[in-house]
């Protein structure tokens, strides 16, 4: 079994422009718990950036990012609950995913959120075992999912991909699932995950 899982950002792109902080940095955040499911998670503040917008919104235009982009950061996250609601939301439909599938459904209604812990980061951010940039990552060993809160890519033949957190929770979810039910988490075949091949 892999260490971990994880979702390939575009290193290139990612070393070329650094690792901007688009909602600033980081902050000390108590850890919460999904409503629904209860699955742990932690902001370190992105349910509600303490951000500039005035001066972050000039910055930003004039490194080229256009209006929609950042009017998608200035509403991050949308609600000081929607992380959660996300969370439990990826859950859902991933464990509907995985029950649509005969061979795997009675074993992904028993697929416990308990022991998942959720955190989001500030950036894409360096991965050092495969030694690339990510914008999320799995670890079965502790059932962490890490990912990033909002990204942007300016330059480079990727510019203009938005990358939202409430998107990549539900593709790490779908690797948690998978490799607690012992099926290929990643590549995504068109058939996943009725015809991942178990492992």
């Amino acid at each position: 079994m892999l260490a971990f899982t994880l979702s390939i950002f575009c290193a290139g792109s990612v070393r070329a422009q650094g690792y901007y902080e688009f909602l600033g940095s980081p902050r000390a955040s108590a850890d919460k718990l999904s409503p629904r499911h209860g699955i742990r998670y932690n902001t370190q503040g992105y349910d509600n950036p303490d951000i500039n917008w005035n001066k972050r919104e000039r910055k930003l235009t004039n490194k080229g990012v256009p209006a929609y982009a950042i009017n998608e950061m200035m509403q991050f996250p949308g609600a000081p609950d929607a992380i959660g609601e996300w969370i439990d939301q990826s859950f859902d439909e991933v464990r509907s995913q995985f029950m649509d599938c005969v061979s795997l459904a009675d074993r992904a209604a028993s697929v416990s959120p308990s022991s998942l812990y959720v955190q989001i980061m500030p950036s894409a951010f360096f991965e050092p075992y495969y030694k690339v940039d990510v914008a999320g990552v799995y670890y079965p060993s502790t059932h962490e999912i890490k990912l990033l809160n909002i990204y942007y890519t300016w330059s480079g033949p990727n510019a203009g991909w938005l990358r939202h957190a409430r998107d990549l929770i539900k593709w790490e979810m779908g690797n948690f699932f998978a490799i607690e039910l012992g099926v290929q988490a990643e590549p995504r075949p068109d058939t996943w995950p009725c015809g991942a091949t178990a492992h």
